[in-house]
């Protein structure tokens, strides 16, 4: 080899070498380890949000990937009846399922939801059958919203959700939202035919009739149900409202 081509051949050699270490170094700035990504999601209840480490939890496979648990997000030492509460999982874009009309989860399809961390992607057993839009793409908040459920003569289910409603002064310091404004009648003729369970949280139930639905609110700042009429028995008054169930006594 030449003396012009041996020193070509070395500054090649030493110019090759730098580019590697150059751009190696480049990849690993852009493509950080497993350990120092965190993956983190924003629960709101009322005005409160706090920023949970999805790191923390209890991890899960799904299709290969790991994930979390959706009902583990949720502290029950603060939300002491989970079944009472709608879950809205809103993505980076500001979509959520109830924008297409679907109800919000309810707290037994978080115990089968899971969160793939890599995408952070909603993702729920097909057992429950949920349209595809629950499946939210880049997830980055969840929202606990109280709810109270209507169950309609023909069993079917209504979501209401409580945060939404408009409540109108109860007596002088509370505010309350008429029962009536949860019962939606899917049969024709007259309501007072009917009963209408209340049920709690823990399942305790009392059975009222239409005039006693009609005296009825559902006090928002302690969360229970009072009446106008004060010759109501106290016994009907019931706390943790769950669902009301309009049934035919006939039937």
């Amino acid at each position: 080899m030449s003396a012009v081509s041996k020193k070509s051949f070395i500054i090649f050699i030493a110019v090759y070498s730098i580019s590697l270490v150059y751009f190696s170094g480049c990849g690993e700035d852009k493509s950080p380890t497993r350990s120092e990504e965190a993956y983190s999601l924003t629960v709101t209840l009322g005005s409160s949000s706090t920023a949970v480490n999805l790191d923390d939890l209890d991890k899960h496979t799904i299709d290969g990937e790991e994930a979390v648990m959706l009902a583990d997000l949720i502290d029950t030492s603060i939300v002491i009846y989970p079944q009472n509460y709608a879950y809205r999982i809103i993505g980076e874009d500001g979509f959520y399922a109830h924008m297409k009309g679907n109800p919000d989860n309810t707290w037994e399809q978080l115990q089968s939801g899971y969160i793939v961390l890599s995408r952070m992607l909603v993702y729920f057993d097909s057992s429950l059958d949920l349209p595809g839009r629950y499946n939210i793409k880049d997830a980055a908040e969840m929202r606990i919203l109280r709810k109270i459920d209507f169950v309609t003569p023909a069993d079917s289910l209504i979501q209401f959700i409580v945060d939404e409603m408009t409540a109108t002064a109860f007596e002088d310091t509370l505010t309350g939202i008429a029962l009536t404004e949860f019962v939606t009648l899917d049969v024709e003729g007259d309501p007072s035919v009917y009963l209408y369970d209340l049920v709690a949280a823990d399942e305790y139930t009392k059975t009222i009739n239409y005039g006693q639905l009609l005296e009825g609110y559902y006090i928002v700042e302690n969360d229970r149900v009072l009446y106008t009429n004060s010759e109501i028995l106290s016994s009907l008054k019931i706390k943790h409202l769950n669902r009301i169930i309009v049934f035919n006594p006939l039937d």
